[in-house]
């Protein structure tokens, strides 16, 4: 009913989201400075593999067990510049609507895990309220 891996996927999303707030939140901070390019993070995919069917071991059998491709402690958040786009003269490409709208994107992916973590909080306290029963 609980693993640790879910906890964990949470945790890494939350981790995530975080980090991706603050990088479009420097961007927003930074429209008008001119020459600055617009960062993003990227963590999503990282995950995927993480999670996927991905093996480091080559299964020669249906029935062998077949490993993770990476651990969840190695999936950390990339933020990498995006300088292949200039939206005005001054070479700054922070477009403040794009910007504006991927914030409130996150922001809302961001209180959909909290929700998601704290009710798995929630099902833990009350397994061990009624465990001791």
């Amino acid at each position: 009913m609980f693993n640790n891996k879910g906890f964990g996927v949470l945790e890494k999303s939350l981790d995530g989201l975080n980090k991706r707030h603050q990088v479009l939140s420097n961007n927003i901070s930074n429209v008008d400075t001119p020459g600055y390019k617009r960062q993003d993070v990227s963590f999503k995919d990282e995950m995927a593999k993480a999670l996927g069917g991905e093996s480091k071991l080559n299964t020669t059998n249906t029935r062998h067990i077949s490993v993770g491709a990476s651990d969840l402690n190695e999936v950390k958040p990339q933020v990498h510049t995006i300088d292949s786009t200039n939206v005005r003269n001054d070479e700054n490409n922070v477009n403040i609507d794009a910007e504006m709208s991927k914030l409130s994107q996150n922001t809302l992916e961001y209180q959909t895990v909290s929700q998601k973590l704290a009710s798995q909080f929630q099902r833990l306290d009350s397994v061990i309220q009624k465990g001791g029963r």
